[in-house]
This record gives structure tokens, C-alpha cells and sequence, in this order.
């Protein structure tokens, strides 16, 4: 079985069956980016049957959070460091997160469901 293949969007994305069963590969500090008010960036990505999936984004470094932010236009916000339980605990505090998604590149790189 080939690996899974990177997604380019961030915006709106369709998600590869590989991924979808890859949920292993979050480092444990990871970054968000909060906008303020108790709010962090979130993304929306399509699951090869066609429902739809919304993520709490998250980077392994402050440089890809620089990158996502640099990719949306108008993305504003503050670069914070956490763990990645915590940011499960964000995710499953939002009733409309699904999932943790990690962005590498501007890339969904892994998938973690919380719901």
C-alpha cells in the first residue's frame, strides 16, 4: 500500500482513504493559532464518501502556522504553543469540531478524530 498523499488545499479539501485511518503522527507540542476570544483556526476537508469534516488546525512548528497564515489571506492571529491533548480538549469543547487535523507545508498531513 502506497502512503498517504498530501493535500494541497487548506481551505477545502478532500481527504485520501490512506488517511483516514492515520492518526498516530502528532507530535506531542504542537501550534495553533488563536484569534482571539477563545477561537483558534479550524478547517473544513470532504471525506472520500463525501461528508464533510471540520478540524481544529494544527502545525508541528511555528513556521508552518506562519506558512497556513500566510496561504489564507487575512488569516490573522497569534501562534501558541500546546500540547496535543490539549488541543484534543479544545476540539472536543467546539460541537463543531470533528477532528484535529495537522498541517505540514500547508499540508493535511494527518488526521485525528475526536468526535
Amino acid at each position: 500500500m502506497a502512503g498517504p498523499e498530501l493535500i494541497d488545499n487548506p481551505l477545502i479539501t478532500s481527504l485520501e482513504e490512506d488517511l483516514l485511518g492515520s492518526f498516530g503522527m502528532f507530535p506531542e507540542t504542537i501550534y495553533l493559532i488563536s484569534v482571539g476570544e477563545g477561537k483558534y483556526a479550524a478547517n473544513n476537508a470532504t471525506l472520500p464518501d463525501g461528508q464533510s469534516v471540520n478540524g481544529l488546525a494544527c502545525f508541528p512548528s511555528p513556521d508552518d502556522a506562519t506558512t497556513y497564515m500566510g496561504m489564507l489571506a487575512g488569516l490573522g492571529g497569534e501562534i501558541q504553543k500546546s500540547t496535543f491533548e490539549k488541543a484534543r480538549e479544545i476540539a472536543q469543547s467546539k460541537p463543531v469540531l470533528d477532528a484535529l487535523f495537522l498541517f505540514q507545508g500547508g499540508r493535511i498531513v494527518e488526521v485525528h478524530f475526536v468526535r
